[in-house]
């Protein structure tokens, strides 16, 4: 019996025997052809891109069958990416203009794209380059023509590899046989992880090794709760998992059970929960762990195909069925928050970013690019047709950007209405606050935006200055920072005042503590990925809104975040001492 440590990405506990499965690069070299040779080779690269997007339909269809449209979305982008536009034609330049062959042309495209995305800092950006991987070791697989590139059949496995491409994740899927996940390495933020917790299939990442240690048909114990593969477990071990598993399953009823309760703590004191999303298809997510609505779609992911970037139909295509899905519930959709961390080919920043936190960013980029930014706020006005859908913008820094961009939408109101593709619903307009510097704005904005969300992740960064990615300062960032919760509690007094509703979208929203203090700061509104709903829900309900508040209300005299975390959980667990007892249930 062997042991191997990963990164739990997916919950759950499953035991099953292994597949392996070990993805490899082309080897490619590079090849010099003559002026009259060029048709030849991208004709070569024309048919393979052909073979590429028959094989990524099949897969589509599949995956549209088994697990519905939205979910089969990642491969549509795969296909997207194939169809006349920067990366396909960027390829053709290489050929051409290099005078070699497609596959070192690849090759080259490939090493464009990992600098580019290799640069962000921010994980669910930089692993978009997956994708592209993914498609550019379709096509060089497809230049051999004897060599298929299909999934492995699976019937009941735990498949373990060093890593598998997105579309072959979801082909895998989408037979609905595959048990389990371990991968020596892939994104936590990554298209096959997305996948993986949607169908709530047992995933860990980061293994190192486990594709070198493990054999086909070793019997495995995969926990996705203690993040451990157990390779050939002994009778007594897997005595005990089974146990375990028994007990998580136990747990996951409960957590049905409360999903069903009314939204409200025990004194009677409601509150709505709200789901965070990334790609459309985690719409559905939200609904079965009880989500009322979506509080923040984050739209950068649309940036990783210009095709969908530069479209407002296709944007409004997005953006109507995520809202229909969800109606009645609200549907706030982010305008592109890109800048910063997150840097795409599609956008022009002029200077060089001494400091990206700081510069070109957000709506002030888009203000630069304001045909680019009106695209994607007409995509938004135009999916309303439900009625439910909220604009929200972020990094705002002064009340001026405020009224340009309402002039902005305006504009793209009056295109629509001559176009006739306005609907005639309303649609509310809030800010996201991150820059503390807007705290003191706040008592001048009741008229001028209709809702607030804080997005605490960055207003914890700026509050303290501190890159909450860098992990030799990480330790700085704290939500438990006096300043952190003076300004909050300022931030719920004030809108209070002007009486707007808000929404809290960071981390601090999903995890149990953090929710607890913003719930006794008066907070009611929470957004969040989906897995965090039923357990911030679990808690809420088991709490007295009156005795959460009084507690709360002390932690403005204490002096430092160690005081403030000890004297929060301490309080709590006297009041309620199961409050937050969950692992013990299941060692």
């Amino acid at each position: 019996m062997k042991t191997i440590k990963g990164k739990s990405v997916s919950s759950g506990i499953i035991i099953g025997k292994a597949l392996l499965f070990n993805s490899h690069k082309e080897i490619v070299f590079k090849e010099n052809i003559d002026a009259d040779a060029i048709r030849k080779e991208i004709d070569r690269f024309e048919n393979a891109v052909k073979r590429a997007r028959a094989q990524l339909k099949k897969i589509y269809n599949n995956l549209q069958k088994t697990m519905g449209k939205d979910s089969a979305l990642i491969i549509e982008t795969q296909y997207l990416l194939l169809k006349e536009g920067n990366l396909v034609d960027d390829i053709k330049h290489i050929i051409a203009t290099d005078l070699v062959n497609t596959e070192w042309a690849i090759k080259e495209v490939e090493k464009k794209y990992v600098e580019v995305f290799g640069n962000i800092m921010d994980l669910a950006f930089k692993e978009r380059i997956n994708d592209i991987s993914d498609v550019l070791s379709r096509l060089l697989k497809n230049l051999k023509i004897h060599k298929k590139d299909e999934a492995p059949e699976v019937e009941n496995v735990i498949l373990v590899a060093d890593d598998i491409p997105p579309s072959m994740a979801a082909s895998l899927m989408s037979q609905g046989k595959l048990l389990g996940l371990v991968l020596d390495y892939g994104g936590e933020t990554g298209h096959t992880t997305i996948l993986a917790r949607t169908l709530e299939i047992p995933t860990i990442l980061h293994t190192i090794d486990a594709s070198r240690v493990i054999a086909n048909d070793d019997l495995l114990i995969v926990d996705g709760l203690s993040g451990e593969v157990i390779v050939n477990p002994t009778p007594s071990a897997i005595a005990k998992t089974t146990i375990k598993k028994e007990k998580y399953q136990v747990y996951k009823d409960r957590l049905k059970e409360v999903i069903k309760l009314p939204d409200m703590t025990k004194d009677k004191h409601p509150f709505k929960l709200l789901g965070n999303i990334e790609l459309a298809f985690e719409s559905d997510a939200l609904l079965s762990h009880g989500a009322r609505g979506i509080g923040l779609f984050r739209t950068e992911f649309l940036f990783m195909d210009p095709n969908i970037a530069f479209s407002l139909d296709q944007q409004y295509m997005i953006y109507k069925s995520v809202a229909q899905k969800m109606y009645p519930y609200p549907v706030v959709i982010r305008t592109f928050d890109v800048g910063r961390d997150k840097v795409y080919d599609s956008f022009q920043i002029e200077e060089d970013e001494v400091n990206p936190a700081l510069g070109v960013m957000a709506v002030r980029l888009f203000l630069r690019q304001k045909e680019m930014f009106k695209t994607q706020i007409k995509g938004i006005l135009r999916a309303n047709e439900s009625g439910n859908i909220k604009l929200l913008f972020p990094m705002i820094t002064e009340i001026e950007e405020i009224h340009t961009i309402k002039a902005l939408v305006e504009e793209a109101k009056d295109e629509l209405r001559r176009e006739n593709k306005l609907p005639d619903k309303q649609v509310d307009i809030g800010i996201m606050i991150e820059i503390p510097g807007i705290v003191s704005l706040i008592p001048h904005l009741e008229h001028v935006v209709d809702f607030f969300s804080i997005g605490t992740n960055d207003l914890i960064q700026y509050s303290l200055a501190v890159d909450r990615n860098k992990d030799s300062v990480a330790y700085l960032y704290n939500p438990f920072h006096p300043g952190v919760v003076k300004v909050l509690m300022e931030i719920r007094e004030e809108i209070s005042k002007i009486g707007k509703e808000v929404t809290v979208c960071g981390e601090m929203a999903g995890k149990p503590f953090t929710a607890l203090m913003l719930l006794g700061m008066g907070y009611t509104n929470f957004s969040m990925t989906p897995l965090s709903i039923t357990e911030i829900k679990r808690v809420f309900t088991q709490v007295h809104y009156s005795y959460v508040k009084k507690t709360v209300k002390e932690l403005a005299r204490l002096s430092s975040k160690t005081e403030i975390e000890e004297f929060l959980i301490e309080t709590m667990l006297k009041k309620y001492p199961d409050l937050f007892i969950k692992q013990p249930l299941f060692q």
